[in-house]
């Protein structure tokens, strides 16, 4: 953050910031005919990279109103082309802002860890997967238009050199190995799409538990998004289930669902050779990770700051010069 820019959470909190982004959100809302409830919108949060309002209408809808800041990757502009090319993929957007990095869309329902257990949550999982492969494939005719409107392209070997100029400065044991999973991991020639870069079953909509109800799931908040190799979406993805349900390490768990995701690729590479370098995927991908979580905090409070990075950053460095090193 540069001097005299104020930190995003304080600015999403003053009165002024509100009232502009209300007007914003009736003038949205008038253009389809709807009218906001008088008593919303509400705030239910606000976080270093982003804050949303909830907003209800007089005829009974709901809807969802997010401001990102302006270091992270430009969803207004990634649910635009999204929705070229995969709209049944994502929620629709009712009104998007770039200059302001604000978007207002509907309610979408529950979420999928929401209608998920334990028990069905492999399951459902896979099937969220496959359908999230075959969005990233659809990206690949919208990756310049992506990276023309400010999302990050960060190919594998441009991470490391990323790491060797900031954080891996000081641990310069992990560039060969950095170095070598890279090269490994691209030589296999899938394409750069859109990378989420936090995949977990509380970024995906889906109506009920049934797996008839993962066939409309749709995948929203991309504020970490990059265009890269896809491979990297497994890092989240495969630690969700225990993350949200409290399941134990399982290498058969992971085994089914990587198998479901790269099932979408198998035509472009063999699934043996993907297995392969999958581990130098995960390694790469804990790369974007941090960048991202840097980024997300570049207009953060010293408070925030102090909350996230030994959360976030810290831990993840830690496993990459671990599995560089060990």
């Amino acid at each position: 953050m540069t001097t005299g820019e104020q930190p995003t959470s304080q600015l999403w909190q003053s009165d002024a910031w509100r009232r502009e982004a209300t007007r914003w959100i009736d003038e949205a809302l008038e253009r389809r005919g709807v009218v906001r409830v008088p008593v919303t919108p509400r705030q239910p949060r606000v976080r270093a990279w982003s804050t949303q309002l909830v907003v209800d209408t007089t005829d009974g809808r709901r809807m969802w109103f997010k401001a990102s800041s302006p270091s992270t990757s430009p969803e207004p502009a990634i649910y635009r082309s999204l929705a070229a090319v995969a709209p049944d993929r994502v929620p629709e957007m009712w009104a998007g802002d770039d200059e302001h990095g604000w978007l207002l869309m509907a309610d979408q329902g529950p979420l999928l860890r929401e209608v998920a257990d334990g028990d069905s949550i492999v399951g459902l999982w896979s099937g969220a997967l496959r359908r999230y492969a075959r969005l990233q494939r659809a990206t690949v005719e919208v990756v310049d238009t992506l990276v023309d409107a400010g999302v990050p392209h960060w190919q594998p070997d441009d991470l490391v050199s990323w790491w060797m100029t900031g954080r891996g400065a000081g641990h310069r044991e992990t560039e060969r190995p950095l170095r070598e999973a890279a090269a490994r991991l691209s030589s296999v020639g899938l394409p750069s799409t859109i990378e989420h870069n936090d995949l977990h079953a509380g970024n995906v909509f889906c109506a009920d538990g049934s797996a008839g109800a993962i066939h409309d799931s749709r995948f929203f908040d991309w504020g970490d998004a990059y265009v890269g190799n896809p491979l990297g979406s497994l890092l989240i993805a495969l630690a969700g289930p225990a993350y949200h349900f409290g399941m134990p390490a399982d290498p058969e768990r992971d085994g089914r669902l990587v198998r479901a995701y790269l099932s979408v690729w198998a035509d472009l590479v063999p699934s043996s050779r993907l297995q392969a370098v999958l581990p130098d995927a995960l390694l790469i991908a804990r790369l974007a990770r941090v960048r991202a979580m840097e980024r997300a905090l570049e207009r953060a409070t010293s408070a925030e700051r102090a909350e996230w990075t030994p959360r976030v950053i810290d831990t993840t460095v830690r496993d990459i010069v671990r599995e560089t090193t060990s």
